[in-house]
Parts: structure tokens; C-alpha cells; sequence
């Protein structure tokens, strides 16, 4: 009981610039209780107890004769107006006559005034209050006996006695507030703080700039003499002028692509023990004001310890005015100091460092311009434009367009200085002068890497190591404080911080424990969201195991941290591989999911050793093996006739840590370059007119509000909170988090939650074809073979065993399978076709033909693996039976066409595999020779080109493609929601277009026309795919529109196609044309994927290793994958479909409209409070009552904003996608349709209020309340309707953007939503409905004092209500006007609904968007 009668007491006590600003407030567009509601005057209410002011004469003859003083025996009537046994000389002093003035501050015509006797309170019969000062005065008068007091009786600092004036009514100006003498100890403080502070920083500069001199000039000369120094040392310069200290015939080379970063600088710093002791004082200086905002916060609330424990505003002399100035100006301080310490955080700690070169100093900070990527999907207008330059102007002015990244230097063993920048370590060189990071170039020529088997001394290794640094990736997670501290350093958590500071100081701090909640919760979401995406990458990126090496001639153990480039590795069976190397010797099955997703294994093969030229990228990437791999299974090889033979299988270490291509994708992942979202490009327009709107409301404010400076700043601090709402970031963060865990159920995963916006905006989707739109492998379909010499082919049959034997020895040799413990390791078409021969493998190359096979054994003598490059594989097989060697060569239909003979491949060659190749055929082609020679030693001698050249077209092995069951569907979802889908596939042309009119990609019947070309260098021939006639202009074709308006004819290209387009750029004017991109390379791929992200937001989807640098391009990749490397894209989904892209654009569109729905909930919010509501309050000088406060912010606003998050996706893709721009026409007609659709009802309100015969000369006026009793301000019935129509607005708010079925559930579906919406209009509902009850006094609405209550027939409360203010005792609405007020909060409402459902969601938005539609990219679907 005590605590709550505490707690109301430091209730009245708060908000005094608020009470000012009642007591002042005065309407200026009526008169109160002046007029009824039909113009008549209101008949006067009797007024009781009126306070007199104290009548002053300057001789006490003067007074009246009723207030003449008559004092005891003994006793003087003194200046106080008692009498007293003495005057003293504080007595005196305590003359009511001189306003509590004294010295010089009293008029000289106030000197020598002594007061009457005190008049009793009056009783006024008609008071009028617009002339109350009148009324008092003539009431007060009478009581004194005064006859004519126009003439005889003056006011104090108006008219002065003299004359016909003889006394004077003592209404004192207000008493000047007391004020600090500025010498207060914690003022004293204050200044030795913060003038030491500048001293030190004043001292520190001045030494700086001295110190620092000598380097200055030593850059100017330097820069002179064209040398690359200090601040003008440019990264895109790194490592062109290395050592070229030759180790083992080998040199040192820059890896300039990779690690090379133009237009970045380097500095060089130096710690000093002044520097550092600045920065820690601005931090405890920073932390000591913000202490001292706490300090003035408790003080405000009388919480200090000590002997102030319980006093107001004891620092301030209990001046509610100097507490609440004080606060403000420390407040404004803290802000400043903390947005300065943001901007300058980047440059801070290096300032108060030594400017060194940066082959001197303890740190080097590397300066890299950030180029953000943006996800825009149309041009920006003209006002866009301008506040993107002013923006940009800004960004560079606050240096805020680069990366400040401060780096340690360290030493190695043998003296060189480094530093580790993204993961790599860049070492100065001495004779560039220069940092840069090394690799060691060992060489392309097969012979050459095979002949550094023997490994290296340990003399080149640590010399090498010491260079490039430890073979390990480290990804430093932080602690979860740290991960906090860095995620709340950001801008808006600062605004939030010292706003909601404000909440905390002005009474308000249950709602600012709410918003903080949320605050907290949303922050939570983000960094452990992070953490765990920081968490799962060190997982994949770091790793360490003992592994073999080769070092001075012997094999020893060692981790694989201390690798380098050109160590000689052991690899073994379930060897985790932690470098890129090259292999030399033996054989190995590489599990290559981690990086590729693809689950099956990948079989590897040494160098050859013979004259040709290692290329990772080429025939070498089959004797690659990556960082980041597994062995499934090492053999070593014996006995070889064209590879290293060791009792081992050997790998040469090429690159280790960022060098390999692991490593780059880490680095890559680690260090993004920034996106911007069309969000944060319209927001700071956003930011920049509710600033201005801010302002308006605050000059409106102003005007009907005559008051302090004080009350006025407090307000605008509220109004710029209420309209840039904290919860703001929270709202948006809330949404994509939650469309992130739907997302995680359907085995979506998502690292980056901010892509969920940006693929909500799809517009064209690229996707891979196998594996993707089609089933994992292909599947046998059947062999047509060529007849002998006759050159022509046989029938097509799906049975091997009806081909001839040569057919079927090709089958069973011509691929490169494995087999591991039972389980077929290889190519899937190889496995494919090893299955379909019916074979079985025994000692690894000796193939045994099925039972009642006319083959016989075969035995492979030399294999070549399929490289890409060539379009082909070839293998040496010698027949057991006759001991005859055979070659066989698999490949392309167009690559084996070129190499076999002219007169063995039939006249419809070209023929037949097209029309393969349109029903879906993978088609492949076998040709073979018989060699004369017999000895399986002399074909290891033998190049691959001689060996595959002269051979016959045997026949052609067909696979079939399949599609997965889903495929067309999704396809058809995806087009429904207005997403255009391209295929980018690998595969041949025919094919992909066959899978493309399969799934539905082309649409039926639609002409398509293939281009092709022999080279880049060529014309492309454009060919009609179905009458296989030659197109000589495309351009009719693209002419003729069907019904929907775009082209029925399609395009697909090759890849040299592709390339022909890109070189003559014709490609910018058919790129949306073109449905189908076959043979493209992956670097192809990533070229097709930036030219549709230059058209609109673009997704791509993929499932393996070749689709890995598409996915990072694209502004949204999808990785059909369950590997670890899904962690490539924003996105991977474990169901390898492409209903997973559906769900991802489900989701995504979802999460969009709920975070706009959000965003346009809160500024909604904002302009009712700030708005309306706020000037309301000022103009009738009223206040909703705290509780309500409370209900409205802690209730209303929170829980709908959590509960409208929830709302889920709509079934099926929409036709249209979710808008992305806060300015944008249906967000402005949205927000601004019911923003002025409150506006217009709350001032309609007050018009219906002012027309009730109950309301008019019942009006509330400051001249007959309390106005010290700025809590009880809402006890009227102007503040009653405010309160009702403002809750029913707030209420509905939330309610009216859950609409929107096209991306998300039906609005019903929302049952959270539904229930708190429910509840909270069943509450209020009550409270206005209901005769007064305990919830509506609780509120003090619809209720009143208790013996009013009793008189107006309602019964006598059992509960506690503190008498209200106001003469009329109550604010009870008669029970008409109720039902009358109540069906006109619920047409607010209707009407509000209407426009959400009928104009902004329905057949209004979807005729004009036919009449009028945007500016957007308009492609066929």
C-alpha cells in the first residue's frame, strides 16, 4: 500500500513541463462554456471556493475597513499580513505585496506596498470562463467592500498605486525560476572532466602533428619520386614486384586476381602511451555522461542516495523547470557525443595513434572502397536521385564509402614483418617496399610438377611457410556479449537508446521497458542468427589432422597447418584434404560433396608423364584434388606405363589456405560486399519528410500552445519517437526472422535473412537442368549402331544384347567406373552405362562379361579421362581371347563426328542425333579401331591424339534425361507468379530445348529458333528447331505477338552462340527473347546470370559444383543441395526439387508484405499519436490518462506488431509481387489513405461533440481544474472522445494490414492476431459501452467522483476513485450518445477497411494497375 501511494506521489510529480504547458494552453479557435449547442449562452455554473488575491496599499489607512488589520495588545501587524509580538527582519521579507522579490529584481513602485488583511475565499454565482481574471476580481472586491475598483484599484506590474489608483491586487507575475550558480560540485565536475578531456586531446594534437612531420615529408618525397608509401601505397599493386628468389627452379609469384584490391591504401601506426589514454578517456568520459543522465533520471524521481534520497529534483533546487532543462541539455549532449563516436569510430583509435610508414608501425590499416550491390528492380526518379547524391555526398563526407580495417603486424622467426588481412597474410618485402601476399608459381608442364616428387628441404619449407603463412583458415567467432556489443554499436540502436532514455526520464518507463523488450528480442533473433551462420562456416572452413609429408628425401608427420606449396603429401583412405594439389601418383575417389553437392563420387587419375600442360580448369581437373574434399578410397600404382609408379599415392601441394579454392570461397563469404534493398534506398527519403512532418506538428504545437521552450522540446522529442518508432527496425527484423524459421521447416536453409526481401522481388528465375529440373542421373535409353562398310545405321534398339559385339565391348570398356567396396564410383552416365552392359569388374581393370555373353574378358591397358575441353574419353582394351588391342572413344556426337573417319558416319548423321537430342536424347557417340600392335607396353607411348585418330563411327548410346515428378508444376507456379524461368544448362541445345517444352519453360506451341555457331568468331545460323530450315533474320519472328502480347517464337542459344552475342552485343536486345542457354561453361553461366541482374531481380538455382559461382552471383541463389558448400547461396534446401524455389518465393513474398505491413502499422501509429491526438491534447489542454498511455503503447501497439508477423504465406504464387517501396504508389495510398481517414474522423469527433447539448457549457476549461493535477487532465469528455476514437484507431491498424491475401494467408487465418484484436475491442468496447465500472474508472473514462456517481443514479462504487477534476464531478457519456459514439469509432473503422480491401487489395488497384500500369520490366512468362 505504501509503495503505490509512493509511486502516485512521483506520478503527480512528473511531466511538469507538460502541467506548464495546461496551464497555459488556451483554445484559439472558440471560447469555452461560452455557447450551447444552439447558440444560446450558457447559463453560468456557481464557482466555490475561490482563492482572492492579496490587496496591497502602500498606508494601511488605505485598506478597506473590513480588511484594516486588528492585532492584540503587544502585537504590530507586519509585512507578512499576520500580526507578530515582533517584525523580524525574515518576517518582513515574507511581504506578499513584493512578489517574492527582492534587491534590484523589486519595482521601485513595489517598495513600499504592505498587504491588507487576507479576503476570504469567495463563492462566484456566474462564472465566466473566458474573463475568470474579471470575475475573481469583482467577486473578491465585493467581499471587501470595494465600490468601484476600475478607478481605485490597480494590478501589480500593470498599473501602480498613484493617482486615483489606491491599492493594487497582488496577482505576481510568475517568480523567476531559481537558477545554478554554476559552482554546484557536480557541475564543478562536469568541467574538470571534460576540460581535461580536451586538454589531453588539444596536448595529444599538437604532439601529433610535431611527430609526425618527418613521416609527412617522407611520403611527399616519396609520392614525388613515384614510390608507393604510407597513405598512397595502393593493394592493386600488390606483389608485381616480388622476390624472384628462385627455389628449386621455381619463383614467387602474386596471386594479383584473387588478393589484389584497386584504389585501397595502406597507413602505418604506432601505439603511444598519451594516444592511448585518450581514447580510454573519451570512453569514460562518453560512459561518465551517460552516468550522469542516469543520475539526473533518479533525480527526478527522487531516487538519489543519501540525504537527497526522496526529494525531487534536489540537484535542480527542486525546480521542476531546472530539472527538466538540465535534462534535456545533458540529454542533447549524449546524443551528439555518442553519433559522433559512431561516425568517427572507423578513424577514432588510429588518430590517437603515430602516423608511420608502413614498414615502421605497429599496425597497418588497410583503406578499401566498398561497392555495394544494388537489388533495385527499376531506375530511380528524379527526388530518388537527388537524395541518393545528397546521400552519396554525405557517405563520402563521414568517409562511411570505404572499409577501415586495422591490421597487426607481426614477425616471423627470421625477422619479416606481416600482417593477416581477410584471412591472408601479405609480407613486406624489402626490396619493393612493399606488403603482398605470395604463392609460389611450380609450373604447368606435367613433367616438371611430377618432377618435384622428391618434396622439398625444410629450408624452403619454413622459408616458404613463412611467406604464405599456416595452411589453415582461422574464423574467429565472437563470444555471444561481443556478438551483442557489435550488433547494438549500429546507428539505429543508438537512436533507439537515447530515445527511449526519454521514455525512461518522463515517467514513461513501463512502455519504454516494453519497447526496450522488443528491442532486445528482435537484436537476440539477429545475432543468433549470425552466430550461428559464423559457427557453421568455421566448421567447414577450419580443419587440422596429421597427414605425411615428404621433407629432406623422408617421410615424417606433421599438421597439415604447416603445408606450403610444393610439399609431396601422402594420401590415404578417409584423409580430409586441407590444400588444393595436383595429383602424381597413384589413384584416389574424392567425395566432392562439401563443395560440389553432388553425392556421388568423383575418381581421380595422376599426371601422365608426357609434354602436355597442367590446367585445373581444364583435362588437369582430373588429377585436381580440392580443399575441403574427402578420400573415399587411395590405390597406389605399382606398375604404369604413362604415370609416377609408387608404393604410395603422392599429391603435390599447390595452394594452401586463401589460395585454394576453398579458401577463396570462404574469403568471399567472410567479406561480402554490401547489398542495397530499394527499401533502404526510398527510406532515407522516408526519414527525411516524417523528419520535416515532425516538425510541422511541432510549430503547430507551438501555436495553440503559448508555453515554455521546455515543454515544447520534450514534445517534439516524443513526436519524432512516435512517428521514427524504436520498434521500427525491430517490426522488420521480426518478419524475416519468422519467414526464416517457416523457411528452416520446409529444409530451407537461410544464412543471410535480409536476402528473404530481396526474393520476395523475383522477377526472372535462371535454372541448371540436370539434377535440377530433372532426376539426379540419366537413364539408359538405347543404342543405334553404324552397319559395317556400309556406313549407314542399323535400327534403334533398347536391348545391348541385340547389337553386335563390338557395340557391346565399347559399352562394357569406354568409361571410367570404379568400384569401392561394392559401391560404383564415377561419372553418373558412365555408371549408367556400366550397369546397362551387364558386366562385372575384378582387380580393378579387368572387366568379365555376364553369363551367356559372347564377349570375352577385356582387360584395360590405358585409359584417358573425359575432359570437358575435348568432349570425349578414350580407353585401350585388349581382348583376352585373341590378345587383340582395341581402342574405343566415347564422346559428343559433334566431337567424335570430327575425329572419325569421313566415310564411316552415315549421310544422316547429323539427322539422326538431332532428332535424338529434340525427344530428350543425351546423345553420345562411339567410333573404334583395331591397333596392330600387341604389346600393351608400346601403347603407353603412344599420345592421345595419335591413339584416337583413324577410327570408325561406331554407333551412338543414347541416356534420357527424366524429368522429376514436381517439375512441371513448379515451373507452372513459378509462371503463375509472374516469374519468368530460363534454363542454363550444360547439356546440348535439342536437349535442354526438349526438358524446357517438357516441363513447361517454353510454352506450348510456341516456334522455337536455335543459334548456333561453330566459334565465337563466327556468324550465328539461326535454325527453326521444329522444320529444321535455316532462319536468315530473326527479327519477324520476334514481330509476330500473340494474345498476351509477346512473341510466339523463343530463342535458344549454344554456348559459342552465347559468346557471339556478348562480343558483338547484340545480346542486351534478345537476352529476355532467349529461354534456353545450352553449353554454357560456368563462367558462361555467371556472364548469363549478371546480364538478367542488370534487367531485374534475378534468382538462380542449381544443384552442383558447376553452378557454385552462378549461385554467388545471383542476388538470390538457391542451392539444391545438402552439402556443406550450400552455404555458397543465401539459400539451400535439402529437397532437391524445384518446389523448394516455389516455397522460397512463397515465403519470401510473405515476409516482404508482412514486414511493409509492419512498417505501415507503426507509421500509422506514429501519425495518430503525433499527430492528431498530440495537437488535440495542447489545444484543449487535456492528457489521455497514463493508464491508457500504457494500454495504447505497452498493449496495442506491441502486441499487434508481433501478432501481424505471424500471419503465414498464401497458398499459391500471386500474379503480381508484394511492393518493395515504401514510397511507392500503394504504400503511399495505403498509408495515406487511413491517415487521413483518422484525421478526418477524429476532427469529425469533435464537431459531433461540440453539436451535444450534454457537452457544450460542460466544456473543459483550465480556469476550473486543478491544472497542478496534470495526471487528472483527462477527467472531460473532450479527452474521453479523443481516448475512444484514438484506441479504436489504434486498434485497427493492426488490423487493416493483415489484409492481402495474394501473398499472404487470409487475414481470418491469423488466429493471433484475430484473438488480441478480438480482445482489445471487446475491452474497449466495454469500457465506452458499459455504465462507469471498475475497468472504465481504472481508465477514468465514462466515470467519475464518487458521490457524483451516486447522484447520478449509478450506484455508489466500491472502489477507490480520486476525485476528478473538473466541476462537473464525472465524464459519463449518456448511454445514446455511447451506442452513437461507438458506431461511429466502428465506421472509422469500416471505412479504413474498405479502402485497405476494396482500393489498395482489391478491384480499384486491379483496374488501374490495367489503366495505369508502373514502369516495370515486362517480360514474357
Amino acid at each position: 500500500m505504501a509503495s503505490s501511494v509512493i509511486m502516485r506521489i512521483l506520478y503527480r510529480a512528473t511531466a511538469i513541463a507538460q502541467l506548464v504547458a495546461l496551464a497555459a494552453a488556451f483554445q484559439v479557435w472558440h471560447d469555452v462554456n461560452r455557447y450551447d449547442a444552439h447558440g444560446n449562452e450558457c447559463v453560468y455554473r456557481e464557482k466555490k471556493d475561490v482563492v482572492c488575491s492579496q490587496l496591497c496599499v502602500t498606508k494601511l489607512d488605505d485598506c478597506p475597513a473590513s480588511l484594516q488589520p486588528d492585532c492584540l495588545a503587544g502585537q504590530s501587524f507586519c509585512a507578512d499580513g499576520a500580526c507578530h509580538d515582533k517584525c523580524t527582519e525574515d518576517i518582513q521579507a515574507k511581504n506578499p505585496c513584493h512578489c517574492s522579490r527582492a534587491g534590484n529584481k523589486l519595482p521601485a513602485e513595489a517598495h513600499d506596498l504592505v498587504p491588507c488583511l487576507s479576503i476570504p475565499n469567495v463563492t462566484i454565482q456566474q462564472f465566466h470562463p473566458w474573463k475568470s481574471e474579471n470575475d475573481i476580481r469583482s467577486a473578491c472586491g465585493r467581499e471587501a467592500n470595494i465600490t468601484d475598483q476600475s478607478t481605485t484599484v490597480g494590478v501589480w506590474g500593470k498599473t501602480w498605486i498613484g493617482g486615483s489608483v489606491s491599492a493594487l491586487w497582488a496577482e505576481c507575475p510568475r517568480a523567476p525560476a531559481p537558477n545554478y550558480t554554476y559552482g554546484e560540485s557536480y557541475w564543478i565536475a562536469t568541467y574538470a572532466v571534460n576540460g581535461a578531456l580536451a586538454v589531453l586531446i588539444l596536448v595529444w594534437s599538437l604532439y601529433k602533428g610535431a611527430a609526425e612531420q618527418h613521416v609527412r615529408a617522407a611520403m611527399a618525397k616519396s609520392a614525388a619520386i613515384g614510390e608507393k608509401l604510407a597513405g598512397t601505397e595502393s593493394m592493386s599493386d600488390i606483389g608485381k614486384a616480388v622476390e624472384s628468389k628462385s627455389l628449386n627452379g621455381m619463383s614467387l609469384a602474386d596471386n594479383a586476381s584473387e588478393h589484389a584490391m584497386p584504389n585501397s591504401r595502406l597507413s602505418g601506426y604506432r601505439d603511444h602511451l598519451l594516444g592511448t589514454a585518450c581514447v580510454w578517456s573519451i570512453a569514460g568520459v562518453a560512459m561518465l555522461w551517460i552516468c550522469f543522465l542516469g543520475v539526473w533520471t533518479a533525480d527526478y524521481y527522487g531516487s538519489l542516495p543519501g540525504k537527497h534520497h526522496g526529494t525531487l529534483y534536489s540537484l535542480a533546487y527542486e525546480s521542476d523547470f531546472l530539472e527538466l532543462a538540465t535534462f534535456l541539455i545533458i540529454w542533447g549532449i549524449t546524443f551528439i557525443m555518442l553519433i559522433v563516436l559512431y561516425v568517427l569510430k572507423p578513424h577514432l583509435r588510429n588518430y590517437f595513434r603515430l602516423l608511420m610508414l608502413p614498414s615502421e608501425g605497429q599496425y597497418v590499416c588497410v583503406v578499401r572502397p566498398l561497392h555495394e550491390v544494388k537489388a533495385t528492380e527499376e531506375k530511380p526518379n528524379v527526388l530518388q536521385r537527388y537524395v541518393n547524391a545528397l546521400t552519396d555526398r554525405l557517405t563520402i563526407l563521414l568517409c562511411r564509402d570505404k572499409e577501415y580495417t586495422t591490421c597487426l603486424v607481426e614477425t616471423t622467426t627470421e625477422g619479416r614483418i606481416f600482417f593477416t588481412y581477410q584471412c591472408t597474410r601479405y609480407v613486406y618485402s624489402d626490396k619493393t617496399q612493399q606488403y603482398a601476399p605470395y604463392e609460389f608459381d611450380l609450373g604447368t608442364a606435367h613433367r616438371g610438377l611430377i618432377g618435384q616428387a622428391d618434396g622439398l628441404s625444410s629450408a624452403d619449407a619454413a622459408y616458404r611457410l613463412e611467406l604464405t603463412g599456416p595452411n589453415f583458415i582461422q574464423v574467429r567467432v565472437p563470444g555471444l556479449f561481443e556478438a551483442a556489443a557489435r550488433e547494438l554499436v549500429s546507428f539505429f540502436y543508438i537512436y533507439q537508446f537515447i530515445f527511449l532514455w526519454a521514455f525512461y526520464f518522463y515517467a514513461y518507463y513501463q512502455v519504454g521497458l516494453v519497447d526496450t523488450g522488443v528491442i532486445i528480442i528482435s537484436a537476440s533473433i539477429k545475432v543468433m542468427l549470425r552466430l550461428q551462420s559464423e559457427r557453421r562456416l568455421k566448421h567447414m572452413a577450419e580443419h587440422e589432422e596429421m597427414v605425411a609429408v615428404r621433407r629432406d628425401g623422408k617421410w615424417v608427420e606433421m599438421s597439415t597447418r604447416n603445408l606450403v606449396p610444393g610439399d609431396v603429401i601422402e594420401i590415404v583412405t578417409g584423409a580430409h584434404i586441407s590444400c588444393d594439389c595436383v595429383l602424381i601418383s597413384g589413384m584416389a575417389i574424392m567425395n566432392e560433396s562439401s563443395l560440389t553437392g553432388e553425392p556421388t563420387p568423383v575418381s581421380k587419375r595422376p599426371l601422365r608423364i608426357d609434354d602436355g600442360n597442367y590446367s585445373p580448369t581444364g583435362a588437369g581437373k582430373m588429377s585436381t584434388l580440392f580443399a575441403g574434399t574427402v578420400v573415399s578410397q587411395a590405390q597406389a600404382v605399382l606398375q604404369s606405363t604413362d604415370s609416377l609408379e609408387s608404393d604410395r599415392v603422392l599429391a603435390l601441394v599447390r595452394f594452401t589456405g586463401t589460395s585454394s579454392d576453398k579458401g577463396q570461397l570462404v574469403r568471399r563469404i567472410l567479406f561480402p560486399n554490401p547489398i542495397s534493398f530499394i527499401f533502404n534506398e526510398q527510406m532515407r527519403i522516408v526519414v527525411c519528410i516524417l523528419v520535416l512532418y515532425s516538425v510541422f506538428v511541432m510549430v503547430m504545437a507551438t501555436y495553440m500552445y503559448k508555453g515554455d521552450s521546455v515543454a515544447v522540446a520534450f514534445y517534439g522529442i516524443f513526436a519524432i519517437a512516435q512517428l521514427l518508432s524504436p520498434l521500427l527496425p525491430a517490426a522488420l527484423v521480426i518478419g524475416q526472422s519468422i519467414a526464416a524459421t517457416r523457411l528452416r521447416k520446409k529444409q530451407i536453409y537461410c544464412v543471410d535473412p535480409q536476402r528473404i526481401m530481396t526474393a520476395g522481388k523475383v522477377q526472372i528465375l535462371a535454372t541448371d537442368k540436370t539434377g535440377t529440373l530433372t532426376k539426379e542421373g540419366l537413364e539408359f535409353y538405347g543404342v543405334q549402331q553404324v552397319l559395317g562398310q556400309q556406313a549407314r545405321f542399323g535400327e534403334f534398339t533398347s536391348e545391348l544384347k541385340r547389337s553386335d559385339e563390338l557395340m557391346q565391348m565399347g559399352m562394357a570398356s569406354c568409361h571410367a567406373v570404379k568400384d569401392l567396396n561394392g559401391q560404383l564410383i564415377g561419372n553418373p552416365v558412365d555408371i549408367e552405362q556400366w550397369v546397362a552392359s551387364g558386366c562385372a569388374l575384378e582387380q580393378g581393370e579387368t572387366i568379365v562379361p555376364p553369363k551367356g555373353s559372347a564377349l570375352g574378358t577385356l582387360r584395360v591397358v590405358r585409359r584417358f579421362e573425359f575432359v570437358h575441353a575435348r568432349a570425349s574419353m578414350s580407353v585401350v582394351v585388349q581382348d583376352e581371347r585373341s590378345g587383340q588391342l582395341h581402342v574405343f572413344v566415347k564422346g559428343s556426337f559433334e566431337r567424335l563426328k570430327a575425329i572419325s573417319n569421313a566415310s564411316s558416319v552415315p549421310g544422316d548423321y547429323d539427322t539422326v542425333c538431332a532428332d535424338l537430342a529434340r525427344e530428350g536424347g543425351y546423345v553420345l557417340a562411339f567410333a573404334h579401331k583395331a591397333l596392330a600392335a600387341s604389346d600393351p607396353a608400346d601403347v603407353g607411348r603412344v599420345a592421345q591424339d595419335q591413339l584416337e585418330s583413324g577410327c570408325d563411327l561406331a554407333g551412338l548410346l543414347v541416356f534420357k534425361n527424366m524429368l522429376k515428378h514436381d517439375t512441371a508444376e513448379a515451373i507452372a507456379e513459378l509462371k503463375r507468379g509472374s516469374t519468368r524461368v530460363v534454363e542454363v544448362t550444360g547439356d546440348t541445345s535439342l536437349t535442354g530445348i526438349y526438358i524446357a517444352r517438357q516441363c513447361g519453360i517454353i510454352p506450348p506451341d510456341s516456334r522455337v529458333l536455335l543459334g548456333e555457331c561453330a566459334s565465337p568468331a563466327e556468324e550465328i545460323q539461326w535454325v527453326d528447331v521444329d522444320t529444321r530450315e535455316a532462319v536468315a533474320d530473326i527479327q519477324p519472328y520476334l514481330s509476330q505477338l500473340g494474345p498476351d502480347g509477346f512473341p510466339t517464337a523463343e530463342l535458344a542459344v549454344g554456348g559459342c552462340a552465347f559468346e557471339r552475342l556478348c562480343t558483338t552485343g547484340e545480346v542486351a536486345s534478345l537476352l529476355l527473347h532467349i529461354r534456353v542457354f545450352a553449353r554454357m561453361k560456368p563462367s558462361d553461366k555467371v556472364r548469363c546470370v549478371q546480364l538478367h541482374m542488370e534487367r531485374g531481380t534475378t534468382a538462380m538455382c542449381g544443384d552442383g559444383g558447376n553452378d557454385s559461382p552462378a549461385l554467388r552471383a545471383a542476388h538470390v541463389g538457391i542451392a539444391l543441395s545438402s552439402g556443406e558448400a550450400s552455404i555458397v547461396a543465401p539459400f539451400s534446401s535439402a529437397n532437391r526439387s524445384m518446389m523448394a524455389c516455389v516455397e522460397l518465393l512463397r515465403q519470401s513474398r510473405a515476409g516482404l508484405a508482412t514486414s511493409f505491413a509492419n512498417f505501415t502499422a507503426l507509421i500509422c501509429y506514429g501519425q495518430i499519436m503525433s499527430g492528431m491526438l498530440k495537437m488535440a491534447t495542447f489545444y484543449f489542454a487535456i492528457s489521455l490518462t497514463e493508464n491508457l498511455w500504457m494500454l495504447i503503447d505497452g498493449a496495442v501497439a506491441t502486441g499487434l506488431m508481433l501478432t501481424i508477423s505471424l500471419s503465414g504465406p498464401a497458398k499459391r504464387l500471386a500474379p503480381h509481387r508484394p511492393t518493395s517501396r515504401i514510397l511507392g504508389p500503394q504504400m503511399l495510398a495505403s498509408v495515406g489513405g487511413v491517415v487521413l481517414m483518422n484525421w478526418l474522423f477524429s476532427a469529425l469527433s469533435y464537431v459531433w461533440l461540440f453539436r451535444q447539448d450534454w457537452f457544450r457549457c460542460n466544456e473543459h476549461s483550465t480556469a476550473e481544474s486543478d491544472a497542478t493535477k496534470w495526471w487528472l487532465q483527462g477527467d472531460n469528455y473532450e479527452a474521453s472522445i479523443m481516448s475512444f476514437v484514438c484506441a479504436f484507431q489504434f486498434i485497427n491498424n493492426g488490423f487493416v494490414v493483415n489484409y492481402g491475401y495474394l501473398y499472404r494467408a487470409r487475414w481470418y487465418r491469423n488466429y493471433a492476431l484475430l484473438v488480441v484484436w478480438g480482445f482489445l475491442m471487446a475491452f474497449v468496447s466495454y469500457m465506452l459501452l458499459a455504465d462507469p465500472s471498475r475497468v472504465g474508472c481504472a481508465f477514468r473514462l465514462n466515470c467519475g467522483t464518487a458521490e457524483v456517481l451516486e447522484s447520478l443514479g449509478y450506484g455508489k462504487p466500491t472502489w477507490n476513485i480520486e476525485p476528478y477534476n473538473n466541476p462537473l464531478g464525472h465524464n459519463v457519456i449518456p448511454k445514446a450518445s455511447r451506442y452513437e459514439l461507438w458506431g461511429y469509432c466502428l465506421g472509422n473503422m469500416l471505412a479504413a477497411n474498405l479502402w485497405q480491401v476494396v482500393v489498395i487489395n482489391g478491384p480499384v488497384r486491379n483496374w488501374l494497375r490495367k489503366k495505369m500500369p508502373l514502369s516495370r520490366l515486362k517480360v514474357k512468362l
